[in-house]
Protein backbone atom coordinates (compact mmCIF):
# COMPACT_ATOMS: atom_id res chain seq x y z
CA UNK A 1 0.00 0.00 0.00
CA UNK A 2 2.83 2.37 0.79
CA UNK A 3 4.29 1.88 -2.68
CA UNK A 4 0.94 2.71 -4.30
CA UNK A 5 0.55 5.90 -2.31
CA UNK A 6 4.13 6.86 -3.04
CA UNK A 7 3.57 6.44 -6.75
CA UNK A 8 0.71 8.91 -6.60
CA UNK A 9 2.86 11.71 -5.16
CA UNK A 10 3.33 14.44 -7.83
CA UNK A 11 6.81 14.34 -9.36
CA UNK A 12 7.45 17.99 -8.55
CA UNK A 13 7.16 17.30 -4.80
CA UNK A 14 9.84 14.61 -4.78
CA UNK A 15 13.37 15.70 -3.88
CA UNK A 16 15.84 15.45 -6.75
CA UNK A 17 18.13 12.46 -6.49
CA UNK A 18 21.71 13.40 -5.68
CA UNK A 19 24.27 12.28 -8.25
CA UNK A 20 26.86 9.95 -6.72
CA UNK A 21 30.35 11.40 -6.43
CA UNK A 22 33.51 9.44 -7.29
CA UNK A 23 36.90 10.89 -6.38
CA UNK A 24 40.01 9.54 -8.08
CA UNK A 25 43.26 10.23 -6.23
CA UNK A 26 46.93 9.88 -7.18
CA UNK A 27 46.44 10.51 -10.90
CA UNK A 28 49.93 11.34 -12.09
CA UNK A 29 50.43 13.35 -15.28
CA UNK A 30 49.34 13.14 -18.91
CA UNK A 31 52.95 13.53 -20.07
CA UNK A 32 53.38 10.00 -18.74
CA UNK A 33 51.18 8.09 -21.18
CA UNK A 34 51.15 4.92 -19.09
CA UNK A 35 49.80 6.60 -15.98
CA UNK A 36 47.44 8.60 -18.16
CA UNK A 37 46.17 5.37 -19.74
CA UNK A 38 45.51 3.89 -16.30
CA UNK A 39 43.54 6.97 -15.24
CA UNK A 40 41.56 6.94 -18.49
CA UNK A 41 40.84 3.26 -17.96
CA UNK A 42 39.50 3.89 -14.47
CA UNK A 43 37.38 6.76 -15.81
CA UNK A 44 36.02 4.44 -18.52
CA UNK A 45 34.98 1.91 -15.90
CA UNK A 46 33.38 4.62 -13.75
CA UNK A 47 31.38 5.82 -16.74
CA UNK A 48 30.42 2.25 -17.62
CA UNK A 49 28.97 1.41 -14.21
CA UNK A 50 27.73 4.86 -13.15
CA UNK A 51 27.29 7.11 -16.21
CA UNK A 52 25.59 9.89 -14.25
CA UNK A 53 28.14 10.11 -11.43
CA UNK A 54 30.04 13.28 -10.69
CA UNK A 55 33.77 12.66 -11.03
CA UNK A 56 36.66 14.52 -9.42
CA UNK A 57 40.28 13.74 -10.27
CA UNK A 58 42.97 14.70 -7.76
CA UNK A 59 46.41 14.82 -9.33
CA UNK A 60 49.91 14.58 -7.94
CA UNK A 61 51.01 17.89 -9.45
CA UNK A 62 50.98 20.43 -6.64
CA UNK A 63 51.06 23.69 -8.58
CA UNK A 64 47.42 24.54 -9.42
CA UNK A 65 48.51 26.59 -12.44
CA UNK A 66 49.68 23.35 -14.04
CA UNK A 67 46.65 21.33 -13.01
CA UNK A 68 44.78 21.45 -16.32
CA UNK A 69 47.92 20.84 -18.38
CA UNK A 70 48.78 17.85 -16.20
CA UNK A 71 45.39 16.34 -16.99
CA UNK A 72 44.76 17.72 -20.48
CA UNK A 73 43.88 14.34 -22.03
CA UNK A 74 41.63 13.51 -19.10
CA UNK A 75 39.93 16.88 -19.60
CA UNK A 76 39.07 15.94 -23.19
CA UNK A 77 37.93 12.51 -22.11
CA UNK A 78 35.67 13.81 -19.31
CA UNK A 79 35.00 17.52 -19.90
CA UNK A 80 32.61 17.53 -16.96
CA UNK A 81 35.18 16.23 -14.48
CA UNK A 82 36.45 18.43 -11.67
CA UNK A 83 40.26 18.59 -11.71
CA UNK A 84 42.16 19.28 -8.50
CA UNK A 85 45.87 19.76 -7.79
CA UNK A 86 47.69 17.72 -5.18
CA UNK A 87 46.64 18.93 -1.70
CA UNK A 88 49.69 17.28 -0.13
CA UNK A 89 53.10 19.01 -0.26
CA UNK A 90 55.21 17.47 -3.02
CA UNK A 91 58.93 17.12 -3.50
CA UNK A 92 58.85 18.70 -6.97
CA UNK A 93 56.49 21.62 -6.26
CA UNK A 94 55.28 21.58 -9.87
CA UNK A 95 58.75 21.39 -11.46
CA UNK A 96 60.51 18.64 -13.42
CA UNK A 97 63.38 18.05 -10.99
CA UNK A 98 64.26 18.50 -7.32
CA UNK A 99 67.49 19.28 -5.49
CA UNK A 100 68.20 16.88 -2.59
CA UNK A 101 69.94 19.62 -0.62
CA UNK A 102 67.28 22.32 -1.06
CA UNK A 103 63.92 20.93 -2.15
CA UNK A 104 63.87 17.82 0.02
CA UNK A 105 64.34 19.69 3.35
CA UNK A 106 61.66 22.19 2.27
CA UNK A 107 59.37 19.28 1.41
CA UNK A 108 59.93 17.62 4.81
CA UNK A 109 59.18 20.84 6.68
CA UNK A 110 55.92 21.27 4.76
CA UNK A 111 54.94 17.65 5.45
CA UNK A 112 55.22 18.03 9.22
CA UNK A 113 51.70 19.33 9.81
CA UNK A 114 49.71 16.78 7.74
CA UNK A 115 52.01 13.97 8.88
CA UNK A 116 51.41 14.87 12.52
CA UNK A 117 47.65 14.97 11.97
CA UNK A 118 47.66 11.56 10.33
CA UNK A 119 49.94 10.11 13.03
CA UNK A 120 47.44 11.12 15.75
CA UNK A 121 44.49 9.62 13.89
CA UNK A 122 43.08 12.87 12.54
CA UNK A 123 42.10 13.73 8.98
CA UNK A 124 43.81 16.87 7.61
CA UNK A 125 41.33 19.59 6.65
CA UNK A 126 42.62 19.56 3.07
CA UNK A 127 41.21 16.05 2.64
CA UNK A 128 37.97 16.74 4.50
CA UNK A 129 37.19 19.42 1.94
CA UNK A 130 37.97 17.28 -1.10
CA UNK A 131 36.04 14.25 0.22
CA UNK A 132 33.17 16.24 1.77
CA UNK A 133 30.43 14.62 -0.32
CA UNK A 134 32.35 11.69 -1.82
CA UNK A 135 30.64 8.30 -2.07
CA UNK A 136 33.74 6.44 -3.26
CA UNK A 137 37.48 7.21 -3.31
CA UNK A 138 39.60 5.32 -5.84
CA UNK A 139 43.37 5.08 -5.62
CA UNK A 140 44.50 5.14 -9.24
CA UNK A 141 46.89 2.29 -9.88
CA UNK A 142 50.36 1.99 -11.32
CA UNK A 143 53.80 1.38 -9.85
CA UNK A 144 53.78 3.98 -7.10
CA UNK A 145 53.28 2.10 -3.82
CA UNK A 146 56.75 0.76 -3.09
CA UNK A 147 60.06 1.67 -1.52
CA UNK A 148 63.19 2.05 -3.61
CA UNK A 149 66.35 0.61 -2.07
CA UNK A 150 68.44 3.02 -4.17
CA UNK A 151 66.75 6.07 -2.57
CA UNK A 152 67.44 7.44 0.91
CA UNK A 153 65.07 5.61 3.31
CA UNK A 154 63.47 8.76 4.74
CA UNK A 155 62.81 10.15 1.24
CA UNK A 156 61.30 6.89 0.03
CA UNK A 157 59.16 6.69 3.17
CA UNK A 158 57.90 10.26 2.67
CA UNK A 159 56.90 9.52 -0.92
CA UNK A 160 54.99 6.45 0.18
CA UNK A 161 53.25 8.46 2.89
CA UNK A 162 52.03 11.15 0.46
CA UNK A 163 50.53 8.50 -1.85
CA UNK A 164 48.85 6.55 0.94
CA UNK A 165 47.58 9.62 2.83
CA UNK A 166 44.41 10.31 0.77
CA UNK A 167 43.33 6.67 1.02
CA UNK A 168 43.86 6.64 4.77
CA UNK A 169 41.99 9.94 5.12
CA UNK A 170 38.99 8.70 3.14
CA UNK A 171 38.87 5.49 5.13
CA UNK A 172 38.92 7.41 8.43
CA UNK A 173 36.03 9.52 7.17
CA UNK A 174 34.02 6.34 6.59
CA UNK A 175 34.12 6.64 2.81
CA UNK A 176 34.53 3.37 0.85
CA UNK A 177 37.96 3.22 -0.76
CA UNK A 178 39.39 1.02 -3.50
CA UNK A 179 42.97 0.42 -4.66
CA UNK A 180 42.50 -0.13 -8.38
CA UNK A 181 45.12 -1.63 -10.67
CA UNK A 182 48.30 -1.37 -8.62
CA UNK A 183 51.68 -2.99 -8.72
CA UNK A 184 52.56 -3.25 -5.03
CA UNK A 185 56.14 -3.31 -3.84
CA UNK A 186 58.87 -4.06 -3.72
CA UNK A 187 59.29 -3.56 0.03
CA UNK A 188 62.83 -4.83 0.68
CA UNK A 189 63.59 -6.54 3.97
CA UNK A 190 66.08 -3.72 4.58
CA UNK A 191 63.14 -1.27 4.71
CA UNK A 192 60.77 -2.74 7.36
CA UNK A 193 59.39 0.70 8.24
CA UNK A 194 58.02 1.10 4.70
CA UNK A 195 56.27 -2.26 4.87
CA UNK A 196 54.68 -1.35 8.21
CA UNK A 197 53.61 2.07 6.90
CA UNK A 198 52.00 0.53 3.80
CA UNK A 199 50.16 -2.07 5.85
CA UNK A 200 48.86 0.53 8.28
CA UNK A 201 47.87 3.26 5.82
CA UNK A 202 46.40 1.05 3.09
CA UNK A 203 44.71 -1.38 5.46
CA UNK A 204 41.41 0.50 5.42
CA UNK A 205 40.70 -0.04 1.72
CA UNK A 206 37.60 -2.08 0.93
CA UNK A 207 39.16 -3.70 -2.15
CA UNK A 208 42.77 -4.18 -3.23
CA UNK A 209 43.00 -4.82 -6.97
CA UNK A 210 46.47 -5.58 -8.36
CA UNK A 211 47.71 -6.41 -11.86
CA UNK A 212 50.38 -9.10 -11.27
CA UNK A 213 50.89 -12.22 -9.15
CA UNK A 214 53.80 -10.82 -7.13
CA UNK A 215 51.68 -7.84 -6.10
CA UNK A 216 48.93 -10.23 -5.03
CA UNK A 217 51.41 -11.92 -2.72
CA UNK A 218 52.54 -8.54 -1.36
CA UNK A 219 48.92 -7.50 -0.74
CA UNK A 220 48.31 -10.66 1.25
CA UNK A 221 51.52 -10.23 3.22
CA UNK A 222 50.47 -6.67 4.09
CA UNK A 223 47.06 -7.92 5.21
CA UNK A 224 45.15 -5.70 2.77
CA UNK A 225 41.43 -6.23 2.28
CA UNK A 226 40.06 -8.48 -0.47
CA UNK A 227 43.21 -8.71 -2.59
CA UNK A 228 42.45 -9.79 -6.14
CA UNK A 229 44.18 -9.96 -9.49
CA UNK A 230 42.77 -8.12 -12.50
CA UNK A 231 44.00 -6.91 -15.91
CA UNK A 232 45.76 -3.57 -16.12
CA UNK A 233 43.20 -0.74 -16.03
CA UNK A 234 44.45 0.57 -19.38
CA UNK A 235 42.72 -2.41 -21.04
CA UNK A 236 39.41 -0.67 -20.32
CA UNK A 237 40.06 2.00 -22.98
CA UNK A 238 39.48 1.73 -26.72
CA UNK A 239 41.55 3.18 -29.55
CA UNK A 240 40.76 6.53 -31.15
CA UNK A 241 41.64 6.82 -34.85
CA UNK A 242 41.63 10.61 -34.81
CA UNK A 243 42.84 13.03 -37.46
CA UNK A 244 46.00 13.48 -35.40
CA UNK A 245 46.70 9.76 -35.71
CA UNK A 246 46.14 9.97 -39.47
CA UNK A 247 48.65 12.82 -39.64
CA UNK A 248 51.23 10.86 -37.64
CA UNK A 249 50.82 7.86 -39.95
CA UNK A 250 51.09 10.04 -43.06
CA UNK A 251 54.41 11.42 -41.77
CA UNK A 252 55.97 7.92 -41.74
CA UNK A 253 57.80 7.36 -45.06
CA UNK A 254 56.68 3.73 -45.27
CA UNK A 255 53.56 1.62 -44.83
CA UNK A 256 52.65 1.36 -41.14
CA UNK A 257 51.75 -2.28 -41.72
CA UNK A 258 55.43 -2.82 -42.60
CA UNK A 259 56.80 -0.63 -39.79
CA UNK A 260 58.09 -1.72 -36.39
CA UNK A 261 57.37 0.77 -33.61
CA UNK A 262 59.83 1.11 -30.73
CA UNK A 263 58.95 2.81 -27.43
CA UNK A 264 62.30 3.20 -25.66
CA UNK A 265 63.05 4.58 -22.21
CA UNK A 266 66.28 5.11 -20.28
CA UNK A 267 66.69 2.85 -17.27
CA UNK A 268 65.89 4.85 -14.10
CA UNK A 269 68.77 3.50 -12.00
CA UNK A 270 71.29 1.46 -14.01
CA UNK A 271 74.43 3.02 -15.47
CA UNK A 272 74.21 4.49 -18.97
CA UNK A 273 76.09 1.52 -20.40
CA UNK A 274 72.96 -0.56 -19.76
CA UNK A 275 71.00 1.74 -22.08
CA UNK A 276 73.65 1.36 -24.78
CA UNK A 277 73.46 -2.41 -24.45
CA UNK A 278 69.66 -2.45 -24.90
CA UNK A 279 69.92 -0.11 -27.90
CA UNK A 280 72.42 -2.52 -29.47
CA UNK A 281 70.07 -5.46 -28.90
CA UNK A 282 67.12 -3.58 -30.41
CA UNK A 283 69.21 -2.72 -33.48
CA UNK A 284 70.15 -6.39 -33.81
CA UNK A 285 66.48 -7.41 -33.56
CA UNK A 286 65.22 -4.87 -36.10
CA UNK A 287 68.01 -5.77 -38.51
CA UNK A 288 66.92 -9.42 -38.28
CA UNK A 289 63.25 -8.57 -38.77
CA UNK A 290 64.15 -6.50 -41.81
CA UNK A 291 66.48 -9.14 -43.25
CA UNK A 292 63.78 -11.80 -42.93
CA UNK A 293 61.26 -9.62 -44.74
CA UNK A 294 58.93 -8.92 -41.81
CA UNK A 295 59.47 -5.13 -41.73
CA UNK A 296 60.76 -2.38 -44.00
CA UNK A 297 60.96 0.54 -41.58
CA UNK A 298 61.27 1.50 -37.92
CA UNK A 299 59.34 4.27 -36.14
CA UNK A 300 60.85 5.41 -32.85
CA UNK A 301 58.11 6.95 -30.70
CA UNK A 302 58.88 9.02 -27.61
CA UNK A 303 56.04 7.40 -25.70
CA UNK A 304 56.38 9.48 -22.53
CA UNK A 305 57.27 13.18 -22.52
CA UNK A 306 57.79 13.78 -18.80
CA UNK A 307 56.83 15.44 -16.55
CA UNK A 308 60.08 14.74 -14.71
CA UNK A 309 63.47 14.52 -16.36
CA UNK A 310 63.83 10.79 -15.69
CA UNK A 311 60.45 10.12 -17.37
CA UNK A 312 61.17 12.06 -20.56
CA UNK A 313 61.79 9.51 -23.33
CA UNK A 314 62.87 12.03 -25.96
CA UNK A 315 66.65 12.05 -25.27
CA UNK A 316 67.00 8.25 -25.28
CA UNK A 317 64.68 7.99 -28.28
CA UNK A 318 66.87 10.39 -30.25
CA UNK A 319 69.88 8.24 -29.35
CA UNK A 320 68.15 5.12 -30.58
CA UNK A 321 67.06 6.85 -33.79
CA UNK A 322 70.62 8.02 -34.46
CA UNK A 323 71.99 4.52 -33.81
CA UNK A 324 69.51 3.01 -36.27
CA UNK A 325 70.63 5.54 -38.85
CA UNK A 326 74.29 4.67 -38.27
CA UNK A 327 73.46 1.02 -38.90
CA UNK A 328 71.59 1.98 -42.11
CA UNK A 329 68.23 0.77 -40.85
CA UNK A 330 65.49 3.04 -42.31
CA UNK A 331 63.92 4.83 -39.37
CA UNK A 332 61.90 7.88 -38.44
CA UNK A 333 61.09 9.58 -35.16
CA UNK A 334 57.88 10.93 -33.59
CA UNK A 335 57.07 12.70 -30.33
CA UNK A 336 53.56 14.06 -30.92
CA UNK A 337 51.52 14.60 -27.77
CA UNK A 338 48.94 11.93 -28.55
CA UNK A 339 46.54 10.70 -25.89
CA UNK A 340 46.64 7.07 -24.77
CA UNK A 341 43.62 6.23 -26.93
CA UNK A 342 45.32 7.83 -29.95
CA UNK A 343 48.58 6.00 -29.25
CA UNK A 344 46.58 2.76 -29.14
CA UNK A 345 45.31 3.54 -32.64
CA UNK A 346 48.79 4.40 -33.93
CA UNK A 347 50.38 1.27 -32.46
CA UNK A 348 47.47 -0.79 -33.74
CA UNK A 349 48.45 0.01 -37.33
CA UNK A 350 52.07 -1.12 -36.90
CA UNK A 351 53.69 -4.38 -37.98
CA UNK A 352 54.99 -4.95 -34.44
CA UNK A 353 55.96 -3.21 -31.21
CA UNK A 354 59.16 -3.35 -29.14
CA UNK A 355 58.25 -1.72 -25.86
CA UNK A 356 60.42 -0.76 -22.94
CA UNK A 357 57.47 1.31 -21.74
CA UNK A 358 54.96 -1.21 -20.40
CA UNK A 359 51.89 0.69 -21.55
CA UNK A 360 53.22 0.95 -25.07
CA UNK A 361 52.94 -2.84 -25.01
CA UNK A 362 49.45 -2.70 -23.49
CA UNK A 363 48.20 -0.13 -26.02
CA UNK A 364 49.70 -2.09 -28.94
CA UNK A 365 48.07 -5.34 -27.89
CA UNK A 366 44.64 -3.68 -27.76
CA UNK A 367 44.55 -4.09 -31.55
CA UNK A 368 46.45 -7.37 -31.63
CA UNK A 369 49.79 -5.91 -32.73
CA UNK A 370 52.65 -8.42 -32.20
CA UNK A 371 54.56 -7.14 -29.17
CA UNK A 372 57.75 -7.71 -27.19
CA UNK A 373 58.22 -6.02 -23.80
CA UNK A 374 61.53 -5.17 -22.09
CA UNK A 375 61.03 -4.96 -18.33
CA UNK A 376 62.92 -2.28 -16.41
CA UNK A 377 61.29 -2.25 -12.95
CA UNK A 378 59.28 -4.60 -10.70
CA UNK A 379 57.19 -7.50 -11.99
CA UNK A 380 54.61 -5.46 -13.85
CA UNK A 381 55.76 -6.21 -17.40
CA UNK A 382 56.07 -9.96 -16.86
CA UNK A 383 52.64 -10.14 -15.24
CA UNK A 384 50.85 -8.10 -17.88
CA UNK A 385 52.47 -9.91 -20.81
CA UNK A 386 51.80 -13.33 -19.31
CA UNK A 387 48.14 -12.43 -18.82
CA UNK A 388 47.95 -11.58 -22.54
CA UNK A 389 49.40 -14.93 -23.59
CA UNK A 390 52.81 -13.40 -24.37
CA UNK A 391 54.86 -14.84 -21.53
CA UNK A 392 57.61 -15.74 -24.02
CA UNK A 393 57.78 -12.18 -25.36
CA UNK A 394 59.21 -10.35 -22.35
CA UNK A 395 62.72 -10.09 -20.92
CA UNK A 396 64.55 -8.00 -18.35
CA UNK A 397 66.49 -4.86 -19.23
CA UNK A 398 69.82 -6.42 -18.24
CA UNK A 399 69.19 -9.79 -19.94
CA UNK A 400 67.28 -9.09 -23.16
CA UNK A 401 68.93 -10.08 -26.44
CA UNK A 402 68.21 -9.15 -30.03
CA UNK A 403 67.79 -12.82 -30.86
CA UNK A 404 65.08 -13.26 -28.24
CA UNK A 405 63.20 -10.18 -29.50
CA UNK A 406 63.37 -11.21 -33.16
CA UNK A 407 62.40 -14.82 -32.48
CA UNK A 408 59.41 -13.95 -30.29
CA UNK A 409 58.13 -11.28 -32.69
CA UNK A 410 58.75 -13.49 -35.73
CA UNK A 411 56.67 -16.24 -34.15
CA UNK A 412 53.76 -13.83 -33.68
CA UNK A 413 54.11 -12.11 -37.07
CA UNK A 414 54.29 -15.39 -38.99
CA UNK A 415 51.13 -16.75 -37.39
CA UNK A 416 47.97 -15.94 -39.43
CA UNK A 417 45.81 -16.02 -36.30
CA UNK A 418 48.14 -14.19 -33.89
CA UNK A 419 46.57 -10.74 -34.26
CA UNK A 420 43.00 -11.89 -33.91
CA UNK A 421 43.91 -14.13 -30.97
CA UNK A 422 45.73 -11.32 -29.15
CA UNK A 423 42.94 -8.83 -29.85
CA UNK A 424 40.42 -11.32 -28.50
CA UNK A 425 42.43 -11.69 -25.30
CA UNK A 426 42.57 -7.93 -24.76
CA UNK A 427 38.84 -7.63 -25.53
CA UNK A 428 38.36 -10.25 -22.85
CA UNK A 429 40.41 -8.13 -20.44
CA UNK A 430 38.08 -5.18 -21.10
CA UNK A 431 34.96 -7.27 -20.54
CA UNK A 432 36.49 -8.73 -17.39
CA UNK A 433 37.16 -5.26 -16.01
CA UNK A 434 33.69 -3.99 -16.87
CA UNK A 435 32.00 -6.97 -15.24
CA UNK A 436 34.01 -6.72 -12.04
CA UNK A 437 33.80 -2.92 -11.87
CA UNK A 438 30.21 -3.23 -10.65
CA UNK A 439 31.59 -4.74 -7.46
CA UNK A 440 34.46 -2.27 -7.08
CA UNK A 441 32.16 0.71 -7.69
CA UNK A 442 29.26 -0.71 -5.65
CA UNK A 443 28.91 2.42 -3.44
CA UNK A 444 27.90 4.44 -6.52
CA UNK A 445 25.85 1.75 -8.25
CA UNK A 446 23.88 0.56 -5.21
CA UNK A 447 21.44 3.35 -4.18
CA UNK A 448 21.43 2.03 -0.60
CA UNK A 449 25.23 2.18 -0.29
CA UNK A 450 25.78 5.86 -1.19
CA UNK A 451 25.09 8.87 0.94
CA UNK A 452 28.08 9.61 3.18
CA UNK A 453 28.32 13.35 3.71
CA UNK A 454 30.65 15.52 5.74
CA UNK A 455 30.12 19.28 6.02
CA UNK A 456 32.45 21.40 3.91
CA UNK A 457 34.33 24.21 5.64
CA UNK A 458 33.28 27.18 3.55
CA UNK A 459 35.77 29.53 5.22
CA UNK A 460 38.82 27.58 4.19
CA UNK A 461 41.17 29.12 1.68
CA UNK A 462 42.21 25.87 -0.04
CA UNK A 463 41.82 26.00 -3.82
CA UNK A 464 38.22 25.54 -4.87
CA UNK A 465 37.48 22.73 -7.34
CA UNK A 466 38.32 23.73 -10.91
CA UNK A 467 36.51 22.46 -13.94
CA UNK A 468 38.34 21.74 -17.17
CA UNK A 469 38.04 25.29 -18.41
CA UNK A 470 40.00 26.48 -15.37
CA UNK A 471 37.00 28.07 -13.62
Amino acid sequence: MTEVIGSMVPQASRPAARRPHIVLVNAWHDDNKGDSAITEGVLSLATHVSPHATVSVVGLTENPDQGNDAMRHIARRRPDAVLLPNPMPSELRGRDDASPLVDVPIWFSRLLSPAAAMAFGRVPQRYRRIFADADLVVGVGGSNLYTDASVQPVVSLARLFTLAAPLTAASRMGIPTVLLGHTLGPFPASRPAARRLAARMLGGANHTVVRDEKSLTVARELGLAKPELAPDMAYAITSDNSSRVDAAVTAVPAEMARTAVIAMRAHPSLEDGANDRVIAQIIDATATLRRTGLIDHVLVVAHTLGPTRIEDDRPISHRLHAALDRHQIPASYADEDLSPTELAALYGRAACMIAVRLHAAVLATLSGTPTFAIAYFSSKSEGVMRASGLGDAVAGFAEVTGGHIATALGRQMNSPSARSRLAAITDGHRTNLQDRACQWFAPVTDPHAAGHHVGRDEDDSYDKPRTNNGS
